[in-house]
């Protein structure tokens, strides 16, 4: 006899986890709900006039409400922390500051050590969930890249992006991929270099579809920055640096993106962002993580030592946000932080 469950998250994502017979096989959780059940095509857009502590999304309760709303250094020591992900039951992070560049993987008694080392200044990261693949954003070598999410990985990347309209990318900063394998990263002017030709004309939002063709979404002279995704996918969220906004677009049934809008204006600096699942959106900033629900309305602030550069839900339930951030003439506290919180994320 086979028991189970089936989660509803918000935006119409299911969850199903069973008891596993000799039958029945249960879902791998590492890297977020990856079977085609977890979608449900037929359910509706996700609510964008919330309003309350619901936390954006009926059946969630506010996701810092009863938290203590100040995150806690993990693990310190680093150059420049970036880029946490959970994927393969773990949390990978980086430090692209450090010479040589590191991937930095978290361990369960709370220490940390390298992963990969020598990854081209890998700055953000991400899972994709059809394939388990890590995607890695490389501001050294201009590109995006895939790989598998070992250590040994580190020599089997695959390039998914590198030129557009004939030069090099600038330096490819953050990405997200949606359950059905496409992947959106954007693309600031951090790291080019015009004198050795690596330079677009403008700066851009990208989409690279599920047969590796690779579009542009946007032109843009905002610092395109974090990058994040609905629950449900039908929502595409881009932090503006320079513009201290987030927009975003609907997503067609293929990806395309469309409707692009302002979503909110947020403190200075905003960075990179998570996701939960109730549709919440959580934006890395000076004043520290920002939380607003899928409606646009601002629930509060988490606070965190120094300037927050990103952050990811992870844990054995999701329900723990990974914070990095940097703090100036500190380097002790520059490094990997953590807040549990009261409903689980995205990776």
């Amino acid at each position: 006899m086979t028991l189970g469950f089936a989660l509803v998250m918000g935006g119409g994502v299911v969850l199903a986890c069973a008891d596993a017979d000799e039958n029945t096989k249960p879902l791998d959780k590492s890297l977020g709900c990856i079977d085609t059940s977890c979608y449900d095509a037929n359910a509706p857009p996700p609510d964008t006039g919330s309003s309350g502590t619901s936390g954006g999304s009926s059946g969630y309760p506010n996701p810092i409400e009863g938290t203590s709303k100040s995150a806690t250094l993990v693990k310190g020591g680093y150059m420049f922390a970036e880029g946490p992900v959970w994927i393969s039951d773990k949390l990978l992070f980086t430090d692209h500051r450090a010479s040589p560049s590191l991937m930095l993987e978290l361990y369960a008694d709370g220490g940390a050590g390298t992963f990969r080392s020598g990854v081209n200044q890998a700055n953000g990261l991400a899972v994709n969930p059809v394939t388990g693949e890590l995607i890695a954003c490389e501001h050294g070598t201009h590109r995006v890249t895939k790989s598998p999410p070992t250590a040994a990985g580190n020599g089997q990347r695959v390039t998914i992006a590198g030129t557009w309209d004939g030069k090099p990318l600038n330096s490819p900063n953050d990405a997200v991929v949606r359950l059905d394998g496409n992947v959106y990263f954007t693309d600031p002017d951090y790291a080019a270099n015009p004198d050795a030709g690596y330079r677009q004309e403008k700066q851009g939002v990208f989409r690279v579809a599920p047969d590796g063709t690779l579009s542009r979404v946007k032109e843009t002279d905002g610092l395109p920055n974090g990058i994040g995704l609905s629950p449900d996918g039908n929502r595409l969220y881009v932090v503006e640096n320079s513009l201290n906004l987030v927009d975003v677009w609907d997503l067609a049934a293929d990806g395309t993106p469309i409707n692009e809008r302002k979503f909110v204006d947020t403190g200075k600096g905003p960075d990179g962002m998570a996701v939960d699942l109730a549709g919440n959106i959580y934006v890395a900033s000076e004043p520290g993580i920002e939380v607003f629900t899928n409606g646009g309305q601002k629930l509060g602030v988490i606070t965190v030592p120094g300037v927050p550069t990103n952050c990811t839900f992870g844990g054995k339930d999701g329900q723990t946000l990974y914070i990095t951030a940097n703090t100036s003439g500190n380097q002790a506290a520059s490094g990997l932080y953590s807040i549990k919180l009261n409903v689980p994320g995205l990776p």
